[in-house]
């Protein structure tokens, strides 16, 4: 059987394609090129690297161009959410439109009949239905950047490092002498630098006040676009105690900021959800992630008329809106949307 793995350069992808090719699968790699030439490094994915690995490995490669793509689905719309007073997670939205979205289409249209595969760090289970599984690699696991995969995308897709730790992989790759990047993938690969450096070339700076719960004026900013839920730094404002980000109102340009314990929040609405375990809007105990690093805590997912909610057991730190809330069945992906509002 053919399987075509999307490949980096780095340790995970190539394992992968290491792992499937011992197992028989007749293996090629492929680069999705998400940049003007496909031998340009970006922070994810290196051409060189690849090409390289692919040698050792006597795999061909393939450049899937998806520049376009991209650049509209994943950097523009990274403007717009940060425009709109949101902050997005790119990497889980490139997963499903991008990876898993057109390039695994364009990967159909050229090799038709094959399965794809990557080296995230998730688990793929089938019975009556397919299952995403958090990774055995707890501190690995990369399903949260996952729960927007549907059904069909599931049905083609192996993970084939699932069930292996960090440790195991670089083992294979020491054993093999895999020539990989030593770095690790990064979440907003198209900024080089800062994002607030990135943000200020496509939004205008405005100067608006930032103002605490209690209604007084504490300082200046040059757009509350800028700024995130959560934030500490960068807010250039002297107070007896620390303060932090804890809502920002675009329209009004303010940034409304208090102390650490004024950033928890118990409740969260979603919105754009997905839900990969059926669902019949009763409401169900499960526990969820309001971000990528946070611990998985206990929680309610319900209806409220029209609106999905989630309240956690305990309040918690920093509930950006833009963000992922993941849910989890014990290990499973039930679904998650993009949070809303938090309160």
């Amino acid at each position: 059987m053919k399987v075509i793995v999307g490949m980096s350069g780095g340790v995970d992808s190539s394992v992968a394609a290491y792992l499937l090719k011992k197992e028989g699968w007749n293996v090629i790699g492929v680069l999705f090129n998400t940049v003007e030439k496909p031998d340009e490094v970006s922070k994810c994915c290196n051409f060189n690297a690849v090409i390289a690995a692919g040698k050792m490995l006597h795999i061909p490669i393939k450049v899937v161009d998806v520049y376009e793509e991209f650049n509209r689905e994943i950097i523009q719309d990274f403007i717009n959410q940060y425009k709109n007073g949101f902050t997005p997670n790119p990497c889980v939205l490139c997963n499903e439109k991008i990876k898993f979205g057109s390039g695994l289409k364009k990967v159909e249209g050229l090799f038709k009949g094959s399965f794809f595969a990557t080296g995230h760090y998730a688990i793929i289970e089938k019975n009556d239905r397919l299952h995403l599984k958090a990774g055995m690699d707890k501190g690995k696991d990369q399903s949260y950047m996952l729960w927007r995969l549907k059904q069909w995308q599931l049905k083609k897709t192996i993970f084939p490092l699932g069930a292996f730790t960090k440790r195991d992989v670089y083992k294979i790759a020491a054993k093999i002498k895999l020539p990989v990047l030593s770095s690790e993938s990064q979440d907003v690969c198209f900024i080089p630098g800062k994002v607030k450096a990135f943000l200020e070339r496509y939004l205008p700076q405005r100067e608006g006040k930032i103002i605490s719960t209690k209604g007084k004026i504490l300082g200046r900013h040059n757009g509350a676009y800028f700024y995130t839920v959560g934030q500490r730094s960068g807010l250039h404002i002297s107070h007896l105690v620390p303060l932090y980000v804890v809502r920002i109102d675009t329209e009004k340009n303010v940034v409304f900021v208090g102390e650490r314990e004024e950033c928890f929040f118990r409740t969260a609405e979603l919105i754009d959800v997905n839900f990969i375990e059926k669902w019949d809007f009763t409401e169900k105990e499960l526990t969820g992630k309001p971000r990528y690093h946070a611990k998985s805590s206990p929680c309610i997912l319900k209806k409220d008329g029209d609106k999905v909610i989630v309240q956690f057991d305990v309040p918690q730190f920093a509930v950006a809106p833009g963000q992922s809330l993941v849910l989890y069945d014990d290990d499973y992906v039930f679904g998650g949307g993009i949070i809303k509002r938090a309160y």
